[in-house]
């Protein structure tokens, strides 16, 4: 359970001011041209931050390293992975973290709250998209929760629910246990050409226009050539019967 992994954690610092005794939790969806970018960040407060520093720091030597921040953080990786489901267009996809960041401020065993960020990345395909997020992710010590949706050039936000009830904004606050991320987010949008597709390789529709589907291309290219061959090895036959 994510509630054991995190009761002794400290508070993120993605956002401006941490809890002195509970735990935040803020994701942030992104839709793009060929995916939407996940941002999810566990913002641990103070005491408990100031709590698990200890637990941490293995060898004993007043500050953690990246060897001992590292696991931590795979470990709420692979958790939140566990407990967040997600269909896009009707099919259950899963989050591939690509980042994955303790961010302690300090590496010093007295220091407080600190965050666990996590950037992973859901591939689409088309103009246009249906999203349903359900998040299951039991915080000890639960403090506030944000969902927020970005928008950008080439994106437009359809429709959208949280709980079940319409979102009037494109983010929502609240605070406690649970919420309404555990009955799901409902987010439709969508793209046009101007919409941001990076090159990086990880969608399929990232690939520029003119590079997209070459085998296809290399193919028709092919076909085509063979008919032509044809076209002419007949008509030689033809003058040779006649």
């Amino acid at each position: 359970m994510i509630a054991v992994a995190l009761g002794l954690a400290p508070a993120a610092l993605a956002h401006p001011q941490a809890s002195p005794d509970t735990n935040n939790r803020y994701l942030k969806l992104t839709p793009m041209g060929d995916r939407v970018r996940v941002a999810y960040t566990i913002f641990l407060g103070e005491k408990p931050g100031a709590a698990l520093r200890r637990r941490l720091d293995r060898d004993r030597n007043g500050e953690i390293d990246d060897a001992e921040a590292a696991p931590y953080g795979e470990e709420i990786a692979a958790l939140v992975k566990l407990a967040v489901s997600v269909t896009i267009d009707g099919r259950p996809t899963s989050i591939a973290w690509t980042t994955v960041d303790v961010g302690l401020g300090t590496p010093s065993v007295v220091g407080g709250a600190f965050s666990v960020d996590l950037v992973g990345w859901l591939c689409t395909s088309g103009p246009s998209h249906r999203l349903v997020l359900r998040d299951t992710v039991r915080l000890d010590r639960p403090g506030e929760s944000e969902v927020k949706i970005e928008d950008g050039p080439g994106v437009l936000i359809g429709a959208r629910t949280l709980g079940g009830q319409a979102m009037d904004k494109l983010d929502q606050l609240w605070t406690g246990a649970d919420g309404p991320l555990t009955e799901g987010l409902d987010l439709s949008w969508t793209v046009d050409d101007a919409a941001a597709r990076p090159a990086d390789g990880r969608c399929h529709d990232a690939r520029p226009k003119g590079s997209r589907w070459p085998w296809a291309k290399a193919t028709l290219a092919l076909i085509a050539l063979a008919a032509i061959a044809m076209v002419a090895w007949k008509a030689r036959q033809r003058k040779v019967n006649g």
